[in-house]
């Protein structure tokens, strides 16, 4: 099964960023997330056996024990890798470092029990993807895109984290939550 590790945006979010999607999706051609497969991925995992399950269990058990609940804010609108070709459209989140040391918790816990794991040595970066771009942009598309205004920032409340499991479609990917681990009261000792 494929599977990564995140946090829901919640349904507000969501809610403002489907109609803006539904917008941005009649002026570009581009592959736009689905409203509903929103989500910002702490850790990608990958094709993993079901028996990898029960380490996963206890590695995101863990990780959350020792992670504190947080907000974070929603910032601009930015491209992985740059703008001379950009591959993927985002989100930025702001989150004074809690979003990166939770995800190190998680990989850091997971590493522990699944070290051959594919994300082990990648960069984390805050962020929430909107669409991946599949072919190069025309320079005026490419600048139309970049001068695009941002949703109004929010905050949002970083409370659990979920491992989902992602079904590969021809229409897109189907996400279904395999567990859920609520972060600790009070974080680390």
């Amino acid at each position: 099964m494929r599977l990564f590790v995140a946090v829901d945006p919640g349904e507000r979010l969501r809610a403002d960023l489907a109609t803006r999607l539904d917008t941005w999706r009649r002026m570009w051609d581009l592959n736009w997330v689905r409203p509903e497969n929103l989500h910002i991925t702490l850790r990608f995992l990958g094709e993993q056996p079901a028996m990898a399950l029960p380490l996963l269990d206890v590695a995101l058990g863990e990780a959350a024990g020792r992670g504190a609940p947080f907000d974070l804010s929603t910032g601009g609108l930015d491209v992985f890798p740059d703008w001379r070709q950009p591959r993927v459209l985002f989100l930025q989140l702001v989150s004074d470092g809690h979003l990166e040391a939770l995800a190190r918790l998680v990989g850091e816990s997971i590493d522990a029990r699944l070290p051959s794991n594919l994300d082990a040595n990648k960069t984390f970066r805050a962020h929430l993807t909107l669409a991946r771009i599949k072919r190069p942009l025309d320079p005026h598309d490419r600048e139309d895109l970049r001068t695009l205004a941002a949703p109004p920032p929010q905050t949002l409340g970083v409370r659990k984290i979920r491992l989902i499991e992602s079904r590969l479609t021809p229409r897109g990917p189907i996400y279904a939550e395999r567990m859920v681990f609520p972060l600790a009261t009070m974080g680390p000792a």
